[in-house]
């Protein structure tokens, strides 16, 4: 039984995570996972990505994150989204169309 709330959608995207180069891992309509080597200095963070033919800029909150071990130190962190543009949500709408 899948434990969340709204489906998610596996992505492997470029985006800037508080400034910091990072990875989308994938995406929903309330929240995403990304990838970055370098954790954010506080909880709240600014995630940016190109998408739609445009740069769309969310705001989240990071709920948890683990250090995942590959050939890279990356952090994985969940991130809620608040109060998330339009283009957001179409960005995930198109997704999920395929």
């Amino acid at each position: 039984m899948d434990k969340r709330r709204k489906k998610r959608i596996k992505v492997h995207q470029l985006a800037r995570i508080s400034g910091k180069l990072g990875v989308m891992n994938n995406v929903s309509k309330e929240g995403l996972q990304v990838s970055t080597a370098l954790l954010p200095e506080n909880r709240k963070i600014d995630i940016c990505f190109e998408a739609l033919g445009e740069e769309i800029t969310v705001r989240g909150i990071v709920q948890w994150f683990r250090r995942k071990t590959s050939l890279q130190s990356l952090h994985e962190l969940g991130v809620v989204i608040k109060d998330p543009p339009p283009r957001y949500h179409q960005y995930v709408e198109s997704l999920d169309a395929f």
